[in-house]
């Protein structure tokens, strides 16, 4: 029997089977949803919660989603993949809804949106026959099963692992510092459109903050906590449709639907090693500490598929054109990297066709300007949090480890000129330990990496569609070897092409088994996949036990710091030398060579990441969250608490709690301290002003970063520790009648203060340590 894996075609279903082929594939769905709800349930969140997420997420935003797709465009032919597209679609018409009913403030009646999206649907006649799928043209069983397992490693692993570690308030003691910003931002985004920063109350917010929206929209239908959303339920569904756009776009481009099982597989192996240990986060490109990453980066494919149907395939009308902008300006509203990605791939394209055929089409002209004035205008309006950042050329370098032993060039992120420092030093020692770290990055971007392997096919050259992926991944690239970000964030940019580089890895691995589909049975290909499977773990397990601590001379220490990829090497020319004696006994195996070394190279990171914790960290692992500098006590969590019941949501409160940990006050500070603005959700006066632009442009001023630069707007600071220092009756009512400060939450962890407020404002509530005030017209 040969290849009918690689077959491009998809039979259409005669309307018998339709029902039975439908339950056939979707009743194994069932798998990955229970392992999600055991999970929860495991962590201790109530059912109810979890079936009332469940209920929003599928007739809140994945069913109107599908709807509107199937609308403007069309049905891809099954319900998964009309379910990937489909919700990106819905999250965009959310959004939608989201921003006009909360600029009028009506979002406690936010239901009706998506409520007349199915009522439109179901009432008018020519919109109910987007119900079902018109031409059904199922994907095999096989494809169904691959990407069940994979969903339920995914979700199980999500959950056991990165959501476990990151317990909610009140049941942790120490806070990852961005999973209470984005606590800010999601209880801000439920109370005004424009939002204003949560810490610096009046202050216009400037960040990414369109996957706050989408959490804020979620909160305004099911009346959950933000809390129990953001740590809890919001990020499930999101990586589920991650994974299946993923699986969508290879299976797009390579018309081969093994190709979707394989990107899934990469997407969800190395978070295998989450069932045996938890981790700060999910592996790279998804992520549980920046939801603007994962909700960005499926926009952006969802866009990619959108526009590869447009502009290489010359299919769809309006209706696509429409949701291909919309979807790529949201993804580039919730993550800067994205619509850069998008242009290079349709960019690259487009000076194909221009040197080839001396001409360009009027589609790629207007999509490309309507690519550049989107990333234009997100930029100057949501993007944020880019300040500070400048050009470097691989500045990232200097961040990974082992360079300053191998360089000696101590220079920080955000700082050195446009050349990394040690390339221009002069000292030919240095310039080879950027050359050692450069090529230790790349192998673990392996996933990132492998799509470049389209340039070993002549044919493939040619194809508008290997160009089209080849500029994604250029782009992607680009900006991260070049821009030099205060806080590393070019590192999102390199994450947010793996899906890119996997579809063109999954294309490259289609079009070589159907050359060799005659030669070759289907029993040869998965033998050379075990083989694969083993040789990635035996490489992964090498470059991690060949890692020592530099030391010595700077020779000695080069020479440690690149001693995995000396062992690398020696392994692979072994390979090569082994490889070649038996392709010489046994011709027709060396076509698969190739095959053999792309699935090596995806297999590689799951296994490095499977290995690091099985046996490098050997489950030493704190199971919890408990870094030092982000305790919070529990009086000052159950203080918050107590605020976030009995003030109003738009509320200002004035608090000391912007400098963490909790003891050390005064210059010099971290100042991303969130507790007010976090964990009670109220704007505050002043609180932790890290993360704003204003700080971030101040990166390595006087020797710090920006998270320990002084506040920019000291005249609120100076006025705060006034109010709860030396208090007056006058600062008191300048706060409350200038700044319409109502309450004053005086953390006395962070400095005792003064016995005069208890005349001058009335105690409300005392928690141990915390005292909160109101301040009285």
């Amino acid at each position: 029997m040969n290849l009918a894996l690689v077959s491009r075609d998809r039979p259409r279903m005669h309307r018998a089977d339709v029902s039975h082929g439908t339950s056939a594939r979707l009743l194994p769905w069932l798998l990955p949803f229970l392992v999600a709800v055991i999970s929860l349930l495991s962590l201790e969140v109530p059912l109810g919660p979890i079936a009332k997420y469940t209920l929003y997420f599928a007739l809140a935003v994945a069913m109107p989603g599908i709807l509107i797709l199937r609308g403007l465009w069309r049905s891809t032919g099954n319900w998964a993949e009309d379910f990937g597209l489909g919700s990106a679609v819905g999250a965009v018409y959310q959004l939608a809804g989201w921003a006009i009913f909360t600029a009028l403030g009506w979002q406690g009646w936010l239901v009706v949106w998506p409520a007349l999206a199915l009522i439109a649907f179901a009432a008018l006649p020519r919109l109910r026959k987007y119900w079902r799928i018109a031409e059904p043209r199922p994907l095999p069983l096989w494809w169904t099963w691959g990407m069940v397992i994979a969903a339920a490693v995914l979700l199980g692993g999500t959950v056991l692992g990165a959501m476990k570690y990151h317990p909610p308030p009140p049941d942790g003691t120490s806070y990852y510092q961005d999973l209470l910003y984005h606590l800010s931002m999601l209880s801000e985004l439920t109370r005004s459109v424009p939002p204003q920063l949560p810490q610096v109350a009046g202050e216009s917010l400037e960040y990414h903050w369109f996957p706050n929206a989408d959490m804020a929209a979620s909160v305004d239908i099911t009346k959950l906590s933000p809390i129990i959303v953001l740590y809890r339920l919001w990020l499930l569904p999101q990586v589920l449709v991650a994974l299946l756009v993923f699986a969508t776009l290879a299976r797009t481009v390579s018309r081969a639907w093994w190709t979707g099982v394989l990107a899934a597989a990469a997407l969800a192996g190395p978070n295998l090693f989450l069932y045996i240990d938890t981790s700060v986060n999910l592996s790279p490109p998804l992520s549980l500490l920046s939801p603007s990453q994962t909700f960005g980066m499926t926009a952006g494919v969802v866009a990619g598929i959108f526009l590869i149907e447009l502009l290489i395939r010359g299919a769809g009308g309006k209706g696509l054109w429409l949701l291909a902008l919309t979807v790529a300006v949201v993804g580039g509203g919730s993550k800067p990297a994205i619509l850069p990605i998008l242009v290079g791939a349709v960019g690259l394209l487009a000076l194909l066709l221009l040197i080839r055929d001396r001409r360009l089409p009027w589609r790629f002209i207007a999509a490309g300007s309507l690519l550049v004035a989107a990333a234009v205008g997100t930029m100057v309006t949501v993007a944020g949090s880019t300040s500070g950042s400048g050009l470097q050329l691989l500045a990232v370098v200097k961040t990974q480890g082992g360079y300053l032993a191998a360089t000696k060039d101590p220079t920080p992120a955000g700082a050195g000129g446009v050349i990394l420092p040690a390339l221009t030093s002069g000292n030919v020692l240095s310039i080879g330990g950027v050359v050692v770290v450069t090529i230790l990055l790349l192998t673990w971007q392996l996933l990132a990496v492998a799509g470049y392997g389209l340039l070993a096919r002549r044919e493939l050259r040619r194809d508008p569609l290997g160009w089209f992926l080849l500029g994604a991944l250029i782009a992607g690239w680009a900006g991260f070897l070049v821009i030099d970000h205060p806080s590393v964030s070019e590192g999102y940019f390199v994450y947010s092409v793996v899906p890119f580089s996997l579809a063109a890895t999954g294309w490259l691995l289609a079009t070589w088994t159907r050359a060799y589909a005659q030669p070759f049975r289907r029993a040869a290909l998965l033998k050379i996949a075990a083989v694969a499977v083993l040789l990635g773990a035996v490489f992964a397990f090498i470059l991690l036990t060949t890692d020592e601590t530099p030391r010595g001379s700077q020779s000695h220490r080069i020479l440690l710091v690149g001693r995995p990829l000396i062992a690398v090497f020696a392994l692979t020319c072994v390979l090569v030398l082994v490889w070649s004696r038996l392709a010489k006994s046994r011709p027709a195996m060396a076509c698969l060579g190739g095959i053999l070394v792309l699935l090596t190279v995806l297999v590689v990171p799951a296994a490095r990441t499977f290995e690091q914790n099985l046996h490098l960290n050997g489950g030493q692992q704190a199971q919890t969250y408990t870094s030092a500098p982000w305790w919070v006590y529990p009086d000052e969590q159950e203080a918050a608490l107590w605020l976030a019941k009995n003030s109003a949501p738009t509320d200002i409160v004035a608090s000391n709690t912007w400098c963490r940990p909790a003891t050390q006050q005064g210059p010099g500070c971290d100042a991303r301290g969130y507790i007010v603005s976090g964990i009670a959700g109220r704007r505050t006066f002043i609180e932790g002003w890290g993360y704003t632009s204003q700080a971030m442009v101040n990166q390595g001023v006087g020797g710090k970063p920006y998270t320990e630069q002084p506040s920019p707007w000291p005249d609120r600071v100076a006025l705060t520790n006034q109010a709860l220092y030396e208090p007056t009756a006058a600062v008191l009512h300048r706060l409350r009648d200038e700044y319409h400060v109502r309450w004053l939450y005086a953390d006395l962890f962070d400095g005792p203060v003064s016995p005069e407020l208890d005349k001058l404002a009335v105690l409300r509530h005392s928690e141990q340590r915390v005292r909160i005030y109101e301040l009285t017209p």
